[in-house]
């Protein structure tokens, strides 16, 4: 309908005509978007409709009920962005991926309309729209590309805004990348084409700043030939219902920084707002293995500063410990079975209530790498609290589910004080720290294997256990006793009101 409206800008009296409109619409759209699937009444009716209608308000009210997972960036980032750039002095623009920022995208090229601007999309009516909606900008280019291979040959820009699809594998990525996943490609590519002055700002989910692998070499690239500016956690929410894991705000820069900034946004009136912020020296956060702000943010806290002050040895869990994550078993595939199956809602205070387990029945080989073995301490990887407890064997095969994840100890550490240190202050800042959901926990068995851990002698850890219980038995006596004296003195004062 739109490609039709500009051809009758030529010819405006074919519109009275219903077999011309017809007939200009084949001749210059079904080259391009093929055959058109009614007769030239319905075309006619169809356009009476739609000629007048915003084309980027009918294709966010699209989006609205979109259930394919589409990110749209809401309007108060374009805000965000549109303000730094007037003041700032960059002049060659690029915003990829176009389509997600159509929220706030007509005000940002408003504002900027003296800037130099290039807009991508990877998908061809996304291009065709683009083009529509915004083609007549004399200080615009809108260019038909992915962000996830090699891309924009030659061409550098003074600033990049990017927001890339998060956590897939995209085909035909033309070379190899330090990642495989989009997220990891995109930042790759697009520190590629900043110029010596130029400065990155894009958003990327919460791995990127402790995950291992592709994205610990990724990080060192970047600490050795760029500087950090700043990373900021946007607020909770901000790309639902698209996703709801904890997303950042990096700011890159090929220029020289004295400080890196960090911290957290809230949205106030509409606005991206700094919530909480804190500075601190290059030399300090490039002293750190990964860019985990929570504890850089929480660093003031006594409990985090001990420890990581502290003289105590050191290690990471996978050093001394095997992690995996347990089998994903629906509702309706639990029946009468001979194996237990340990899901979240069996740990309360930190210990396991055996008598409630769901069961399935299953070939030993398809669970075996499931069981649970004596001594394992099974964490909670989603949810909205973070549990652990140890485990006891028991007389049936028992097997942990998706939501939980299992460490098993090596020779070098005890379950029990595993759980002793992950229910801790410490431990659960720690873990809090490996998140990548906001709201709803979401840990990765690989992330939180990177996680340090203090790694006493076998008799201060069976020390520390010994104690542990001991108190904790005085306490859970004391409290039974404390229930018991009041139910008595409560039946006793209800008697007097018989």
């Amino acid at each position: 309908m739109k490609l039709t409206q500009e051809k009758l800008k030529e010819n405006p009296s074919i519109s009275k005509n219903k077999e011309q409109l017809f007939q200009l619409m084949k001749e210059h759209t079904e080259e391009e978007l093929g055959f058109f699937p009614a007769d030239r009444d319905d075309f006619s009716e169809i356009y009476t409709v739609l000629k007048d209608i915003d084309l980027i308000e009918f294709t966010l009210e699209i989006y609205k009920d979109d259930r394919l997972g589409t990110i749209i960036s809401p309007a108060y980032l374009s805000r965000y962005v549109s303000k730094k750039l007037l003041k700032s002095s960059s002049q060659k623009i690029l915003i990829t991926e176009a389509e997600k920022h159509l929220a706030g995208l007509k005000d940002l090229l408003k504002r900027c309309s003296n800037l130099e601007i290039t807009l991508t999309t990877q998908y061809k009516l996304m291009y065709l729209l683009l083009k529509l909606a915004f083609g007549e900008q004399n200080n615009l280019t809108i260019r038909l590309e992915s962000i996830y291979t090699e891309c924009l040959p030659g061409e550098k820009f003074d600033y990049i805004y990017c927001l890339p699809s998060f956590s897939y594998k995209p085909e035909d990525i033309g070379r190899k990348f330090l990642t495989r996943e989009s997220d990891g490609i995109a930042l790759e590519n697009m520190l590629e084409h900043l110029d010596e002055e130029g400065v990155l700002d894009i958003i990327l989910p919460a791995k990127i700043t402790f995950a291992g692998q592709g994205y610990k070499k990724l990080r060192a690239q970047i600490t050795e030939n760029f500087n950090v500016k700043s990373i900021f956690i946007l607020p909770e929410g901000t790309f639902r219902p698209a996703t709801a894991i904890k997303t950042y705000l990096l700011t890159i820069t090929r220029e020289q920084q004295g400080v890196v900034e960090i911290g957290t946004f809230k949205v106030d009136q509409g606005d991206l707002k700094t919530k909480e912020q804190k500075q601190i020296s290059t030399d300090e956060f490039l002293a750190h293995e990964d860019w985990r702000i929570e504890l850089l943010l929480a660093e003031d806290d006594e409990y985090i500063q001990k420890f990581k002050d502290s003289s105590l040895k050191k290690m990471k869990l996978k050093e001394v410990a095997e992690v995996f994550r347990g089998k994903s078993i629906l509702k309706k595939d639990t029946t009468l079975g001979s194996i237990g199956v340990l899901n979240l809602s069996n740990i309360e205070d930190g210990e396991i209530d055996y008598s409630g387990l769901d069961t399935i029945e299953e070939e030993e080989r398809k669970i075996k790498r499931y069981e649970l073995n004596d001594g394992d301490v099974v964490l909670s990887c989603r949810g909205t609290a973070i549990k652990s407890a140890v485990f006891t064997a028991q007389d049936r095969t028992i097997i942990a589910s998706a939501n939980l994840l299992v460490i098993r100890p090596g020779k070098e550490v005890l379950g029990e004080y595993l759980k002793i240190f992950l229910e801790s202050p410490v431990g659960v800042a720690m873990i809090k720290s490996f998140q990548r959901g906001t709201t709803i926990m979401n840990i990765n068995h690989l992330d939180i294997m990177e996680m340090e851990i203090p790694l006493l002698s076998f008799a201060e850890q069976q020390e520390i256990i010994n104690t542990y219980q001991q108190e904790l038995d005085i306490y859970k006596t004391a409290i039974s006793e404390a229930e018991n004296r009041w139910g008595k003195i409560k039946n006793s004062l209800y008697q007097k009101l018989i």
